[in-house]
């Protein structure tokens, strides 16, 4: 992740589980930063609440794989969320630093992200990412 700090940050890709005829929870769900060269962090809910991180290169999109499924018609949707809140403040600009949030027994449980001077933190709640 050292990889990412002092780039700017270019795409924020989300995913959001779609049932038909209902409404997507835009404030939970995985998120994949994308920042310069390409070079990405997924983030995802784990079911023991914990924080996944994965870092991502260009053109890998394996960290899709685990979503590419369909649930009696429900199924997890990508969509570009650059232009959502929180994400959308901290577009094109540089990251500075990333700090882990633990909880009590120190399980990573957060991130909180330096993006000039504006800190951006996600933190998984009941198993999902949420902002």
């Amino acid at each position: 992740m050292d990889a990412l700090i002092g780039r700017k940050l270019l795409k924020v890709e989300r995913l959001g589980w779609h049932q038909d005829g209902e409404l997507d929870d835009r404030s939970v769900g995985p998120v994949h930063f994308v920042f310069e060269e390409d070079l990405g962090l997924f983030l995802a809910g784990r079911s023991d609440w914990s924080l996944e991180l994965v870092g991502t290169h260009p053109g890998d999109r394996a960290w899709l794989d685990a979503y590419d499924y369909d649930w009696y018609g429900s199924r997890w949707m990508l969509r570009d969320a650059s232009d959502e809140v929180p994400f959308a403040s901290v577009l094109a600009k540089r990251l500075i630093a990333l700090e882990p949030v633990l909880n009590q027994v120190d399980e990573l449980i957060g991130l909180e992200l330096d993006v000039d001077g504006e800190a951006l933190t996600l933190k998984t709640w009941e198993g999902e990412v949420s902002t």
